[in-house]
């Protein structure tokens, strides 16, 4: 791992330091070239929304719990 990208990781998680989240998950899929972000423990969602970027936010009981980001890779 290069200096650089400890330094852009390092920004990420103070990014996330500074939100409301305390725990959050993630798990990169390769195969599929998705990144899976939960927002607490997983749990299953019971509406979402897909944005114009192809960013699907996952809602359960009117509160976001995950985000579905494709093409991860790409961009």
């Amino acid at each position: 791992m290069t200096e650089i990208e400890i330094v852009n990781i390092l920004k990420v998680l103070k990014t996330v330091n500074h939100s409301r989240v305390k725990d959050m998950h993630m798990r990169y899929d390769e195969e599929a070239y998705t990144m899976y972000i939960n927002f607490g423990a997983p749990v299953t969602a019971d509406d979402s929304e897909l944005d114009e970027n192809d960013i699907l936010y996952r809602y359960r009981k009117g509160e976001i719990v995950g985000v579905t980001v494709t093409h991860f890779t790409s961009r």
